[in-house]
């Protein structure tokens, strides 16, 4: 686990959560420029990670909600979401489709 307190991995995972979001929408305007056929695709990519994101925002709030006995299991719920969620963005940055729309 990332923190030692229900406050400190609360501002760690919306600290994170809020960059992740941030990002995801660099790329979804990114995607604006890119030819219909690649665009399609990257939205799609971009969607799922969105879901993702979803999810790590609910885990989140239910680590907010969490009482002093369970913050340690919402935390670690958290964190597998962020994880999950760290892992689609590295699977976006791997398929860019800056790259196929130049070989196409």
């Amino acid at each position: 686990m990332r923190c030692r307190d229900k406050q400190s991995c609360q501002k760690w995972y919306e600290r994170e959560l809020k960059e992740a979001a941030e990002r995801l929408e660099s790329m979804r305007n990114a995607s604006y420029t890119l030819q219909a056929d690649v665009r399609v695709e990257w939205e799609r990519r971009l969607d799922e990670s969105r879901g993702y994101l979803n999810r790590g925002v609910a885990r989140l709030e239910a680590l907010r909600r969490a009482n002093s006995d369970n913050w340690r299991t919402a935390a670690a719920h958290a964190e597998e979401a962020f994880t999950t969620l760290s892992e689609a963005l590295a699977r976006l940055d791997h398929w860019r489709p800056e790259r196929r729309s130049m070989a196409a």
